[in-house]
């Protein structure tokens, strides 16, 4: 009878160990799938950045120039290195994000603002926009902030809808 209790105690081991292992395995491997959004657009890079600026500013979110960085020309000038077409847009949903940071258990949170996304093309000459899955990041974190991040994601969403 002992034999057996210490077989099944090591065959609840070893599946655990092998759940944990699967788990971390899986986490690893969706990670970038589950944070960050990757979109083809059906445009032109330059187009694609057009799109996004009118659709934010159509949905009431803050699109200030100087919030954009071209990766491209930065690299270019400053490491001579050229990365393709790549730039990141910042917009901002103000009302959304004043409402989190008066907390001050969410100013953190502004690490993460503005909004950012990132206009690019590939090697196979398509462009593309990628974001940061604020849905999951907010239910990550829970509270007023997964509620304030299911507000802003219908309107990302808009943004990189090229219908």
């Amino acid at each position: 009878m002992k034999g057996q209790k210490g077989g099944a105690v090591v065959a609840f081991i070893v599946a655990l160990v092998i759940g944990v292992a699967g788990t971390l395995f899986v986490i690893k491997s969706q990670a970038k799938n589950l944070l960050v959004t990757e979109i083809e657009s059906p445009l032109g890079f330059q187009e694609t950045i057009d799109h996004m600026k009118a659709k934010a500013k159509s949905l009431d979110w803050k699109v200030p120039s100087k919030w954009e960085a071209n990766f491209q020309k930065n690299f270019k000038k400053i490491v001579k290195i050229d990365v393709g077409p790549v730039v990141a847009i910042k917009m901002c949903q103000v009302d959304v994000a004043a409402n989190l940071l008066k907390n001050d258990d969410n100013k953190y949170l502004a690490t993460m603002m503005p909004c950012t996304f990132a206009i690019y093309q590939k090697a196979d000459g398509k462009t593309y926009v990628s974001m940061m899955n604020l849905e999951t990041i907010g239910n990550l974190i829970g509270g007023d902030v997964a509620v304030s991040m299911k507000k802003v994601m219908p309107d990302m969403k808009q943004m990189v809808s090229f219908e």
